[in-house]
């Protein structure tokens, strides 16, 4: 497995987009944004966040949805990788469709270098597929549970467009 680009200095910004891990299935009598990671779920990111321990990426901001299934895979992440910063879970992050997770990541703040974006199939493979631009093809049949596509970021998280994002990695448990 090929490592990061990893260097001292990073003039360009991280952008780690990654689909929470596999969950339960849907039940009759619970709500969908209640569903808990599978044990295999958690494993894959576990292992997610070790590849990146190594790596030594890890990101200074994180917008998640806030289904529980996002905020387990956080802290599984968090398990294998060290702490991660106080997220911010925005209601509406939840089954999120592209164009507001791109919304959202125009108003990052602007001195983040490494963002996680935790979220949902299909708004979020829609995003990766649409960032990747003509990369898009590496990503295969799609993002995966667990899946993860890191990009660098040329210019101003708040003129984010295709043209200034190059995807640099794609994982899949």
């Amino acid at each position: 497995m090929a490592r990061f680009s990893a260097g001292r200095e990073r003039p360009l910004k991280r952008l780690l987009v990654l689909r929470h891990g596999a969950a339960q299935g849907k039940s009759s009598a619970g709500q969908d944004r209640d569903r808990a990671l599978t044990p295999q779920g958690r494993r894959a990111v576990v292992a997610l966040g070790r590849r990146l321990k190594s790596d030594a990426i890890s990101p200074d901001h994180v917008l998640s949805s806030p289904a529980r299934r996002a905020r387990e895979t956080l802290d599984a992440l968090a398990s294998a990788l060290g702490p991660l910063p106080p997220a911010d879970f925005p209601e509406d992050l939840y089954l999120a469709d592209s164009p507001t997770l791109l919304d959202y990541l125009r108003s990052v703040p602007a001195e983040t270098r490494s963002l996680l974006l935790v979220g949902h199939y299909p708004g979020l493979e829609d995003l990766v597929r649409g960032l990747a631009g003509p990369k898009a093809a590496e990503i295969g049949s799609g993002l995966p549970a667990a899946g993860l596509a890191v990009f660098e970021i040329s210019g101003a998280w708040s003129s984010l467009n295709p043209s200034g994002v190059r995807l640099v990695e794609f994982l899949a448990p």
